[in-house]
């Protein structure tokens, strides 16, 4: 399991724990009518602490990120 730190449309952060290969899939993911979903946008921890403690965002924690790869 790993812990990524993404940053959501409203600039808000979440912590997802989840598996490689469910990460890389959201990543390269088609919709059925042909277009792309849209990636993660990951921060590093880092700069996820900087930015929650100087803009006073939200950090949402404890979620679990596990998808099925279709073939």
């Amino acid at each position: 399991m790993f812990q990524m730190y993404v940053v959501t449309d409203k600039n808000n952060i979440v912590i997802l724990n989840g598996t490689q290969e469910s990460f890389r899939c959201r990543q390269r993911c088609i919709n059925s009518d042909g277009s792309k979903v849209p990636s993660f946008r990951f921060v590093s921890y880092r700069s996820m602490m900087k930015e929650a403690r100087k803009n006073k965002q939200k950090v949402y924690k404890g979620f679990k990120y596990d998808t099925i790869a279709k073939l």
